[in-house]
């Protein structure tokens, strides 16, 4: 790992040298698995957390630094005036609105069907909440008030189903940004007509050693909030079932005695 095309290029999560299917293995997610006490990881992997709680800071190499590129890929478009949807605020949706208002002036919406999700967005910086329910339709209208009309300047897609899909395209702006991390399956239709001209399309996957070593610096520096729930290894599946159920406040950690 380190010689290949995408990892001279500062992309290492696309690396095909550990590609399982259509997703990468890097960082402890499928080669060297996770859940385990100890992982061995290539020294150019690791980033210091210096004298912080590793507890803490152990959502970060995955659902922070994820949402942090994510929405760093459409950093562009963020510009005074613009705004931003973030759908899904879930494990990686809240760290998204975070990064949209620390590395922005743009307007966040904050979408999601469960109502406590939404106040949690609002507590990290959203300035509006809107409930997703039934197929969306509801809340495509409701993004396209707020926004009088215009649309909205970039989506970031953290469930990825064709419901959640079907609103980002219809709420695109003209040369705006729908970025999709989730992996719900979904599948989004385009063409004329069907997405707005201008609007770029993109899978977000994963995030590069540099993302993580920001992201920690923001961490250090105080300046994200992160919530987690700790679960000792012994109980591992009352966290998968606490994921399934959507009942997990904030990111699951695992940790042991």
């Amino acid at each position: 790992m380190g010689n290949l095309w995408h990892c001279t290029d500062g992309a290492e999560q696309h690396c095909e040298a550990f590609r399982r299917n259509a997703i990468a293995a890097t960082r402890g997610c499928g080669v060297d698995g996770g859940l385990a006490e100890f992982l061995l990881a290539p020294r150019a992997e690791v980033v210091s957390v210096g004298d912080g709680d590793p507890v803490l800071y152990a959502p970060l190499a995955d659902a922070a630094a994820t949402a942090y590129h994510a929405v760093g890929t459409a950093a562009c478009r963020l510009k005074p005036g613009a705004s931003a949807a973030l759908v899904g605020i879930g494990g990686l949706g809240t760290y998204g609105v975070q990064f949209v208002k620390l590395l922005s002036a743009a307007r966040i919406f904050a979408v999601d069907n469960v109502r406590s999700r939404l106040r949690a967005a609002k507590e990290v910086g959203a300035d509006e909440a809107v409930l997703f329910e039934g197929d969306g339709t509801a809340a495509t209208e409701q993004l396209l008030s707020l926004t009088d009309g215009r649309g909205v300047d970039v989506i970031v897609d953290f469930v990825g189903s064709a419901d959640t899909l079907k609103l980002a395209a219809r709420v695109s702006r003209p040369r705006g940004r729908i970025v999709l991390v989730g992996l719900e399956g979904g599948t989004l239709e385009v063409g004329w007509g069907l997405l707005a001209t201008g609007c770029e399309f993109t899978v977000s996957l994963g995030s590069t050693r540099q993302d993580l070593r920001e992201v920690c610096q923001l961490a250090r520096s105080g300046k994200l909030r992160i919530d987690i729930q700790q679960f000792p290894f012994e109980e591992v599946q009352t966290a998968y079932d606490a994921l399934r159920a959507g009942t997990l406040t904030g990111r699951a950690v695992v940790v042991f005695p």
